[in-house]
């Protein structure tokens, strides 16, 4: 079971990759038709007349698929100069001034035939239909040229259509040096086909003479254009460059300058930092924490009156200070949500175990509260800005003290309560 659902999870992904493979059959084959159609005309070879053999004489026709002669030259009663000055005549008069053609084959001297192959050859289709020549044709690949061109695919049927075009290759080298020794420079080589068909342009011209199509004074132009087209690229990107170079070089000298004086500033800064956090230092020791007698003060307002200390000790612990209080009172209890209600005072805690006092009705206590830390005050200027003799306002000192705290809460008017000496 396993085993047929990967078979039908398979077929979509191939199903897949055939139209996409198809997709780009084609759209390769589009550009390069357009290609072929278009590169001519950019390097003047579009109007390039097509010459055939007949016997002695050298038939001129008007395009590739033309059936009718627009003009010929007898070769059989001429010498070598005057069948090349008539040869050149003859394409002077088709507008061809570079004494450029394309050699046709007649159609009782070359083959063509459509044949279907598999489509898994088309990637290589020119090596299998050198390997499969003598099957598909009475010659060998080393008999003679050939070229093809993909007509139709059948991506179901897993076929292809190609049209094969060939000829033998001592009747193409033959006609091909005849025409150089006339002169002309052989662009490619076609065939004649069946009248009523579909034209198709066919290449039978040696693939290692298709880099001799043009003559070195055209070759060397192309060069040269193309040598002065690299020059010219390379100048516009390099120019831009050069003058960002050159702005660069000019604003060096300023960032250096800008860069100083930011390093003098962040110097003047982190000194001036540094001190006044030594110049506050002790004022934030000083108000930091709120003073003793603050702290007696408030257990004077919160405290009742039944309530006696004897002892009353604030110290520093780890992360801040507590007070401890110890005395007697007629509820312990109590005292600890008296104290909640301090703004100086929280967490208080009884310490130890509760006894009897020395008085009837009374309770012996240690009770242990932290002191809430003092809110810093907010710094001020020391120097206000003021006026110099010019009238210009004066830079303010940057240096900042905090203002004196507000006083601590004071008593209200209940009766002071006696208490035993403190520590």
């Amino acid at each position: 079971m396993a085993a047929s659902s990967d078979s039908l999870g398979s077929r979509p992904r191939a199903a897949w990759r055939a139209r996409l493979s198809a997709f780009w059959r084609w759209w390769s084959a589009e550009i390069a038709a357009a290609a072929r159609e278009r590169l001519p005309a950019w390097r003047g070879s579009a109007g390039v007349p097509t010459v055939a053999f007949e016997g002695d004489q050298l038939v001129l026709v008007a395009a590739p698929g033309a059936q009718q002669a627009q003009g010929s030259v007898d070769l059989a009663g001429l010498d070598p100069v005057r069948a090349r000055s008539a040869l050149r005549s003859l394409l002077e008069r088709s507008g061809e001034t570079r004494a450029r053609v394309r050699l046709r084959i007649g159609r009782g001297e070359s083959l063509v035939r459509r044949i279907a192959m598999p489509l898994a050859t088309e990637e290589n289709l020119a090596q299998v239909l050198a390997f499969e020549m003598d099957r598909l044709t009475p010659f060998r690949s080393e008999e003679v040229y050939f070229d093809y061109r993909v007509l139709a695919r059948d991506a179901a049927a897993g076929k292809i259509d190609v049209l094969l075009a060939l000829a033998r290759r001592p009747l193409v080298d033959s006609r091909v040096e005849r025409l150089r020794e006339l002169g002309a420079n052989v662009q490619a080589v076609g065939v004649a086909q069946e009248a009523g068909s579909s034209a198709v342009d066919f290449d039978l011209l040696p693939s290692e003479q298709r880099g001799e199509r043009e003559s070195g004074k055209e070759r060397t132009a192309q060069r040269s254009l193309a040598a002065a087209v690299a020059i010219l690229l390379a100048f516009a990107l390099f120019i831009p460059v050069w003058r960002k170079r050159e702005t660069v070089i000019l604003l060096q000298p300023l960032v250096a300058q800008a860069h100083e004086q930011a390093e003098a500033a962040n110097r003047l800064d982190t000194r001036l930092e540094r001190e006044v956090g030594d110049y506050n230092f002790l004022l934030a020791k000083k108000y930091g924490s709120y003073p003793a007698l603050a702290f007696i003060e408030e257990l004077t307002r919160l405290l009742p009156d039944t309530t006696w200390l004897q002892q009353f000790e604030l110290r520093s612990t780890g992360k801040g200070r507590e007070i401890q209080v110890t005395g007697e009172t007629t509820s312990s209890s109590k005292l600890i949500e008296i104290l909640e209600q301090s703004k100086l005072l929280r967490n208080a805690t009884p310490r130890g175990t509760v006894t009897r006092g020395s008085t009837p009705n009374s309770e012996r206590f240690m009770i242990a509260a932290e002191a809430v830390p003092r809110p810093q005050p907010e710094p001020v200027p020391l120097l206000t800005p003021q006026s110099n003799a010019a009238g210009a306002p004066a830079a303010p000192s940057a240096v900042v003290a905090p203002k004196p705290p507000a006083a601590a809460p004071k008593a209200n008017a209940a009766p002071a309560k006696p208490a035993a000496p403190h520590k």
